[in-house]
């Protein structure tokens, strides 16, 4: 059946002639095997509105920019290679008073997320004067406490190597992989528990009072520790 308008029979340009089949080869694609391993959810992260320390000042996560400055604890200013904005399906989350591990005010953060530890106790049994742990892991240290849920952002900072960054005026925080491999020297929880009970315990014998005189409840005990979402 003929179509009757203008443009029928005009001219065009046979499809074979916009395809070049000789550099597409289909067999060396079926051949090519899928990799279907799901994605592993990143852990850590900034939430949005942790203040981070770049050349501009300390200024929020979500303000970050691929090319920025950004401090860190023993790199100096490091460009900031990229900049990952995810929002997980549920975040739980660790409240951080204020003082608890150098910040200045009252905090919120993933509770995956790594910190960095400056004790006596560190160096004393590892031989370091700096260490790291899952903040999950110091439930009950200076009043650091889990907190609800939520479906909140959290934005990842990439730098060329895994550095340690200065947030909210005086912690520092992890950017990068971490775990057993990283860069820094990661503490499981019973080195967590270890660390903290001997930096407390010769605290304890400086000032003259025993363990049973303090009457300080185990930090860890009928702590909440509920499973790290996705």
């Amino acid at each position: 059946m003929l179509l009757d308008h203008f443009n029928s029979f005009a001219d065009y340009q046979p499809v074979d002639m916009l395809l070049d089949f000789s550099v597409f080869n289909c067999a060396s694609l079926l051949e090519t095997p899928i990799d279907t391993t799901p994605l592993r959810p990143r852990e850590g992260g900034f939430l949005p509105s942790t203040l981070v320390e770049t050349d501009r000042g300390f200024i929020q996560a979500r303000d970050v920019k691929p090319g920025d400055m950004i401090y860190t604890f023993d790199g100096g200013a490091q460009e900031v290679q990229a900049v990952r904005h995810a929002v997980p399906r549920l975040t739980t989350l660790m409240h951080v008073p204020a003082g608890a591990l150098g910040n200045d005010t009252d905090l919120l953060l993933p509770a995956d997320q790594t910190v960095a530890l400056e004790l006596d106790a560190a160096e004393r049994l590892f031989g370091l004067p700096l260490v790291t742990a899952k903040l999950i892991h110091l439930a009950g240290h200076k009043g650091i406490k889990a907190a609800a849920p939520e479906s909140i952002g959290r934005i990842h900072i990439t730098c060329t190597e895994e550095e340690l960054i200065w947030a909210e005026s005086g912690m520092l925080v992890l950017a990068g992989e971490g775990g057993p491999d990283g860069a820094f020297c990661e503490l499981s929880l019973t080195e967590v528990r270890q660390v903290l009970a001997s930096d407390e315990g010769r605290a304890l014998s400086q000032t003259g009072m025993g363990a049973e005189d303090a009457r300080y409840p185990d930090p860890f005990d009928a702590v909440f520790m509920p499973a790290l979402a996705a």
